[in-house]
């Protein structure tokens, strides 16, 4: 992989270290081109010329062939959604549920699984079974937790691919498995995966998945996807009601319910813009090579972790298990809160990490475009703070 060639066409990279891809990835020439060019378009052609129109409807069709085709799903599994959190919802409050029925996660997890469940607890009567887990987590351990957390009033299983929390890669195959054999659905949050790792539907089988487009993918926010396994569509209802969720029909007394569609999820409008901007994010990825972007996240991710575990008063939280680690690295100083580190980072050196609030921490994001002095000067500026505080 010729990283310079890539990063020559991430502004960003000419101006800082950016270390921040797990918050918002930092969008590509191409990506904004692409946006910016159909933007153009519908300001000089009108957005109701019928010809604007019926490219409108192909290139929305692209958009979710082209996701289809990254994530090995079929077009008709996938939704064009506005982030993670919109298709997590859109699972979440669409599958019926009775009172005491158990949903299983852990407290490892990003507030946009956490909340979710805990509304629905609150609003159904469903009960939130929180696993316990340390932030390096044994991948045996994690499964035989999740076993053990499962009764037989359990209907899903509500989980990250990969914890944003510490960067723990979640044996996903594993509990996919468990959750088959017991009957149990499984809804997995992709927030840190899709660009950062490969992704393959059919393979994993899970029911539900949703992703970003503005993380790993680096490209816009407001744009992601979700997939449902297509057996599974029926059972998930729209909660936001529009046209789409009904079947065609020739008057307003002759409505049916439009169930076995991904369209009955869609509203009346969206950005064709960011749908364009998605699909060259997905083009610039699949340039540089998903398994080439995940060997060499990984291998930036633990030259980091190696520096950090060699430095007094640092304590890395991320796993060191390449099996169970990712471009994600957590890691904690002593007597230094990581807020104030996180802003030291940026003001000293203009490297841009971001601050975990569970566990207390500051995360970086090793994405492919990253150099290898970015990992070591930021190790480098850890030390710094180590030594002196933010106050030296």
């Amino acid at each position: 992989m010729d990283v310079e060639s890539f990063r020559q066409r991430i502004p960003v990279c000419q101006r800082m270290a950016y270390l921040n891809t797990g918050m918002s990835g930092p969008s590509p020439v191409p990506v904004v081109d692409a946006i910016k060019k159909r933007l153009d378009y519908e300001m000089e052609e009108g957005l109701g010329n019928p010809d604007v129109v019926e490219g409108t409807r192909a290139l929305r069709d692209a958009a979710r062939r082209c996701v289809a085709s990254f994530l090995n799903a079929s077009p008709e599994e996938i939704c064009i959604t506005k982030n993670t959190t919109d298709g997590l919802n859109m699972v979440l409050n669409g599958l019926p549920w009775q009172p005491g029925d158990e949903i299983v996660t852990c407290d490892l997890e990003h507030s946009s699984v956490i909340v979710p469940s805990y509304f629905k607890q609150r609003q159904s009567g469903v009960v939130m079974n929180m696993v316990s887990m340390a932030p390096d987590e044994p991948m045996e351990s994690i499964l035989s937790k999740i076993e053990a957390a499962i009764t037989p009033r359990t209907r899903l299983v509500f989980l990250s691919h990969i914890e944003w929390s510490s960067g723990l890669r979640m044996p996903v195959e594993g509990i996919r498995r468990l959750t088959r054999d017991m009957g149990v659905k499984l809804l997995l949050d992709g927030a840190q995966t899709a660009g950062h790792i490969r992704l393959d539907m059919k393979e994993l089988d899970c029911d539900f998945y949703s992703i970003p487009g503005q993380k790993w993918l680096l490209g816009s926010e407001g744009v992601g996807a979700l997939y449902i396994r297509q057996d599974r569509i029926e059972e998930v209802a729209p909660v936001h009601l529009g046209g789409r969720a009904v079947l065609p029909h020739s008057g307003p007394r002759e409505l049916e319910p439009n169930t076995a569609s991904m369209d009955k999820f869609l509203m009346s409008s969206s950005s064709t813009a960011l749908q364009a901007g998605l699909m060259a994010a997905i083009d610039f990825i699949q340039e540089a090579g998903i398994s080439d972007i995940e060997q060499r996240n990984l291998d930036l991710a633990g030259a980091l972790k190696d520096s950090l575990r060699e430095t007094p008063g640092v304590t890395v939280l991320s796993p060191l298990d390449r099996q169970i680690s990712s471009g994600l690295v957590t890691f904690a100083i002593d007597g230094v809160d990581p807020e104030q580190a996180v802003a030291e980072l940026w003001k000293r050196n203009k490297i841009a990490v971001r601050r975990i609030s569970y566990p207390a921490c500051i995360r970086a994001s090793l994405h492919f475009f990253n150099t290898e002095n970015e990992v070591a000067n930021l190790a480098e500026a850890v030390r710094g703070l180590a030594e002196t505080g933010v106050a030296g």
